[in-house]
């Protein structure tokens, strides 16, 4: 979810793992104690192929949909249901 990778990508990974909610706290995404520290940017490293594409926890605390359903938020994080198809 901290990735750069793309939602349908991510889905897919996590309906392999049988995963059916995550919690997605958007601290984690924006975070970082210095240059380079934040979790996209780490990912950046690990997947150099998506360095430069909006991170994921960017866009699902915006709107989740359409692979994932909010069924909880508060203003720390959000509870995001798979959408299994």
């Amino acid at each position: 979810m901290y990735s750069r990778k793309a939602a349908e990508e991510v889905k897919r990974e996590l309906i392999k793992l049988q995963v059916n909610y995550y919690i997605l706290e958007e601290s984690w995404c924006i975070r970082r104690s210095k240059p380079g520290c934040s979790m996209p940017e780490i990912w950046d490293v690990e997947d150099p192929a998506n360095a430069g594409k909006p991170p994921l926890c960017n866009l699902l605390v915006k709107d989740s949909k359409p692979h994932f359903t909010t069924v909880f938020q508060n203003s720390v994080y959000k509870v995001l249901e798979v959408i299994e198809e």
